[in-house]
């Protein structure tokens, strides 16, 4: 290799057809992380950049430089024919310093994972590819499902600059690698594809482990989130005494409408262009604004957008502006009052799979709602569904106690009239892939239903039903 000073970067390359390419590029310096994409020999190359601060930045750039690193890394890799785009040179700067790759075509595991028809295929070739990294005492330290790119049948590891080739693999360094590249999609999974993920890993003993070590990163992940929503982020923007979420600064600018609600608890006011709830109790208050935060950090559309939250001020309670669902659907209680009797039995199983769907969607993420009741999930024109009262979300694990709260609440918050042959092909298919005593939690719930009162909101109002 030859080095070469172009614009203050000392670049180290293998082709000196790369000097043109150099001199042409501008580089932005204002970020931790940059990214250039450039023309190539036909093809294209990309450019990262790796930003330091400080003095020790500026001495781990003079030693040990991370574009120079992950050059290395790379190398190693495809000696060892373990895909990954190939290293065409690096730049060290003042106080940085840059890796030239080979630019691959392709996306993400993560969005190839959610777009495949077959999944079974993609998770074999990442068991095999996680295989192959632990039979070299590879510890990659940054092995999310976005650092595994998806390119025709090929699966490329990228991002190597915190990887590790270690003298011995210990049980660690694997529950390091399988915990990170899991952590996004074990959910969707069901019972035999994760037995049959690490059997075609070659150690199906190690499966317990690892999924006590999601639990804690997913424990450890929603707490930051949560520490983080009341805080200057790229997702949160803090005004005064409103947080903002980033892009909704400008949103819900309406005129007063109406109150829809006022108790001891809330006040929920409709404005022309959204809803505002107002919370007597801080603690509530501040619990809804970090559930809605988790919720959008996940990426997830399982409650309705929160704009910004504002803080109680010497005479004014807390509230939360967000957007309003009116015209959009119904709440469940109500949609089915009014839509349950016109229904043909094909779409009454259509609506049962999707909504059990969905109920397993958000256990799967360890997403539990403590007030379950019909009239907090919205049944959406599209044919989607989200949580309404979202202070009492809780982010943890379905246990027997919790599910069997929230089918009770369910069973007694709907019309009488919704046959027993659908309530029961609801709790088949919501409850069948979870390792329970199935027959005995049925026989809790239909014990403890016929105890209480139905009570839901139909499409007259409040109605009160025996069994």
């Amino acid at each position: 290799m030859k080095s070469y000073k172009i614009n203050e970067v000392e670049w180290f390359i293998k082709d000196e057809g790369l000097i043109p390419v150099l001199q042409d590029i501008v580089i932005p310096e204002d970020s931790r992380r940059s990214y250039v994409n450039a023309r190539y020999r036909g093809g294209q190359i990309f450019i990262k950049s790796f930003s330091e601060k400080g003095l020790p930045g500026f001495i781990r750039n003079k030693i040990a430089s991370r574009g120079k690193r992950e050059y290395s890394l790379g190398n190693w890799l495809l000696s060892r024919s373990i895909k990954t785009p190939e290293p065409l040179g690096y730049g060290i700067s003042r106080m940085g310093s840059y890796i030239i790759q080979q630019w691959i075509e392709g996306e993400s595991f993560l969005a190839a994972f959610k777009a495949s028809g077959c999944r079974s295929e993609l998770m074999a070739k990442l068991a095999a590819l996680l295989k192959e990294l632990k039979s070299h005492h590879v510890r990659h330290n940054d092995l999310h499902v976005e650092n595994i790119l998806v390119s025709g049948n090929e699966l490329y590891l990228i991002d190597l600059h915190k990887m590790r080739i270690k003298g011995s693999f210990t049980v660690q360094d694997e529950v390091s690698n399988l915990s990170q590249v899991l952590a996004d999609t074990y959910g969707y999974l069901d019972t035999d594809e994760k037995v049959t993920f690490f059997t075609n890993y070659g150690n199906p003993g190690i499966q317990e482990t690892v999924e006590h070590a999601l639990d804690r990163l997913a424990d450890r992940w929603i707490r930051k989130k949560k520490e983080r929503a009341f805080q200057e982020t790229s997702m949160i923007v803090s005004r005064g005494n409103r947080f903002y979420r980033a892009g909704m600064e400008n949103r819900a600018t309406g005129e007063l409408q109406s109150v829809l609600k006022a108790d001891r608890k809330v006040k929920v006011e409709r404005y022309t262009d959204h809803i505002r709830k107002m919370y007597v109790n801080r603690r509530r208050l501040e619990r809804a604004w970090r559930n809605h935060m988790v919720l959008a950090y996940m990426n997830l559309s399982a409650a309705p957008t929160a704009f910004y939250v504002e803080l109680p001020g010497s005479s004014l309670m807390g509230s939360i502006t967000m957007e309003d669902l009116h015209g959009k659907g119904q709440e469940l209680d109500r949609y089915l009052d009014g839509t349950y009797d016109v229904m043909d039995a094909h779409e009454k199983r259509q609506f049962i799979e999707k909504f059990s769907g969905f109920l397993l969607m958000i256990t799967r993420k360890k997403i539990v709602h403590k007030d379950m009741k019909a009239c907090n999930v919205f049944v959406l024109h599209d044919g989607g569904f989200m949580l309404l009262d979202v202070e009492d979300i809780r982010f943890r694990a379905l246990d027997e106690e919790a599910l069997k709260r929230m089918l009770i609440q369910l069973n007694t918050t709907i019309p009488r009239r919704i046959a027993t042959s659908e309530r029961i092909r609801f709790f088949l298919q919501f409850t069948s892939p979870m390792k329970l005593n199935k027959r005995a939690i049925f026989k809790a719930v239909v014990r403890e239903s016929t105890k209480r009162e139905i009570v839901y909101e139909g499409v007259g109002g409040l109605k009160r039903e025996e069994w």
